[in-house]
């Protein structure tokens, strides 16, 4: 019989015997289901775990459903075994020992055995990041924060790259594809967790970096209203430069002419794109230089005037009245969100103009004349006024060795992180709090020196925890890139189920203090207050802490767009700030706005 979404049905739950081991049968909106139980033991706890792997919950998105909204997946025709992780979806960066096709859109569900049947467990729900451009759920194993926590944990996959989120800006391909992925899972979830032992009413949306500015797009979108009740973001705003952009049909028709695509119409060039072999169209992507402008990360979301109606970069300032009700809607939800000490590793990419890493070391003419403006570029566009990179450049030296290059290295490093994370995460915190009076909002701050590294440790340099590094302390080192697993140090460990144990509070209370008390009080966020978890190896109450790193993040998000704002006013009124004529009255009061600021933040 097939059941339709939404409706309610009677679900099942059998255990079996097969071969040996022992198996759950559970009855879903598609199907009868059958995963496995194991016996898991955390750091701490030891529990049965039902398993259920690779899961559809969309018909395969291939053929003529590539680059469209995924499609519900249709009754099973027979009982599906779910005892191993399915495919992740196709992308250019592959790791050994994983399957990549398009037909990916599979999910995993980790549930601990209940003590009694009537019992209902609080359910997070996983979304990857990797820019969206990489990623999959398999090398996230959930294990030990399900046992751990005694939560279902679910993870699932989305579609990247050019398969979700290729746009022309109309309606033959709108993007976001991958959004839509993620939120049919989402939906899939609501409509058949219970099964499972979930309550749909403690459900969590927790993600990191592409997916952390996923899991605030979700909380934007109006029509997942009743889906979930707390949102947890990790390293990750929708703000920022790589969360979102408005050059779709340029990297669309780019990739059609490498392709060879008929570009008469939009939708004759997405035909030709949508008949191309997966492996061919990565190619074709891979291939185009940099310098062709075609961006690092070409595809990201986009406004489509439905999934996203706003301005992702301007969503969350109190002016702009056209995302009133998307910010409000937002403010209904439990928030958790914060950054990584070091979350400037990210600029060492060649899109900023570090082509080696590992013995990176720029002088200050390097960084003032180079690296200063490729950031500005990618920021505020080639015509931002000189001015701009004076003033960061100013800002973002140590001026107690200014031409160390330990120091420039630095602070390359914290401006990047200032600039990509931490400016942004403020003026969402501040957004979130002013406008929830009943809803909870925490920060974060991860300050550690990681022994156990999962990607970054042939970088000698690099001791702080940088961004990503928070991953393995949330899953308890169950880490994974296809290969072996991790093995943390005792400190590790114990810092690890401290910060599985807060966020399992946090999903199942919307406090992370509750209902397993570490004794540390962590305070709630206001824009007044401006609390924060200071994350270190030993945590106490003296660990929450207020106003980190606050003036940089002011710098950016009042000073740097004053500045950048001459470009408008250049053009609207001759004699600007690169002009040998007198400054225009714009840019003077733009001038006049700034040297007011930076009085007033000297004084308070």
């Amino acid at each position: 019989m097939r059941f339709a979404l939404g409706i309610l049905v009677v679900f099942s739950v059998a255990v079996r015997e097969f071969l040996g081991q022992e198996t759950i049968a559970v009855t879903t909106t598609i199907g009868e289901v059958i995963g496995k139980a194991e016996i898991v033991s955390s750091f701490e706890k030891t529990g049965k775990l039902h398993k259920f792997l690779g899961i559809p919950f969309a018909e395969p998105p291939v053929g003529d459903l590539r680059f469209k909204k995924p499609v519900p997946k249709l009754s099973l025709t027979t009982t599906l075994d779910a005892f191993a992780y399915n495919n992740a979806c196709v992308q250019a960066y592959q790791f050994p020992n994983v399957s990549y096709a398009e037909d990916c859109l599979y999910l995993n569900i980790y549930a601990p055995e209940r003590k009694n049947e009537t019992d209902k467990l609080s359910v997070m729900i996983w979304i990857y990041g990797g820019g969206f451009h990489f990623g999959d759920s398999n090398m996230y194993l959930a294990d030990y924060l399900s046992i751990h926590g005694d939560v279902i944990v679910v993870t699932f996959n989305y579609r990247v790259s050019v398969f979700g989120f290729l746009s022309t800006g109309d309606s033959a391909s709108p993007g976001n594809y991958g959004l839509w992925d993620q939120q049919l899972a989402i939906k899939w979830v609501h409509d058949n967790i219970a099964a499972f032992g979930g309550d749909t009413e403690k459900v969590t949306i927790f993600g990191e970096s592409a997916g952390s500015a996923s899991v605030i797009y979700q909380g934007l979108y109006t029509g997942n209203k009743n889906l979930f009740q707390r949102i947890l973001a990790e390293s990750g705003s929708i703000m920022v430069w790589w969360a979102s952009t408005d050059e779709g049909l340029r990297y669309a028709k780019t990739v059609g002419m490498v392709a060879n695509c008929e570009m008469e119409s939009t939708h004759a060039l997405v035909l030709c794109l949508r008949n191309l072999p997966a492996d061919i169209l990565l190619n074709i992507i891979s291939s185009i230089p940099e310098s062709d402008d075609f961006a690092s990360f070409p595809f990201r979301p986009t406004f489509d005037d439905d999934f996203i109606t706003f301005d992702p970069k301007k969503v969350f300032y109190s002016n702009n009245f056209h995302s009133r009700d998307v910010v409000q809607f937002f403010s209904d939800f439990d928030f958790l969100t914060g950054v990584n000490i070091l979350e400037g590793v990210e600029g060492l990419t060649p899109m900023f103009g570090v082509t080696d890493y590992i013995n990176f070391a720029p002088n200050r003419t390097e960084f003032e004349r180079k690296l200063v403006p490729l950031l500005i570029k990618e920021g505020y566009g080639e015509d931002a006024p000189t001015v701009l990179s004076k003033l960061i450049s100013t800002e973002y030296t140590n001026w107690t060795d200014p031409n160390s290059l330990d120091n420039v290295r630095d602070e390359y490093l914290r401006m990047h992180g200032d600039f990509q994370f931490n400016a942004d995460m403020y003026k969402t915190l501040d957004t979130h709090s002013d406008q929830s009076s009943t809803k909870n909002t925490y920060m974060y701050m991860l300050d550690i020196e990681p022994e156990t590294r999962a990607a970054i440790e042939q970088v000698p340099w690099i001791k702080k925890a940088a961004h990503g590094e928070e991953l393995p302390l949330v899953f308890g080192y169950r880490f994974s890139f296809g290969e072996h697993l991790l093995s943390p140090k005792d400190w590790e460990i114990k810092l690890s189920t401290k910060v599985m144990t807060l966020w399992a509070n946090f999903a199942k209370t919307g406090n992370p203090n509750y209902p397993d008390d570490l004794g540390i009080n962590w305070s709630q966020y206001t824009s007044d207050d401006q609390f924060y978890l200071h994350m270190t190896r030993n945590m106490t109450s003296e660990n929450v802490r207020q106003r980190w790193n606050i003036g940089a993040a002011n710098f950016w998000l009042d000073i740097v767009p004053s500045i950048a704002q001459m470009k408008t006013c250049e053009t609207n009124y001759p004699g600007g700030i690169n002009s040998a004529e007198s400054p225009s009255p714009c840019v003077m009061f733009s001038l006049l706005s700034v040297c007011l600021y930076t009085a007033l933040a000297t004084l308070f």
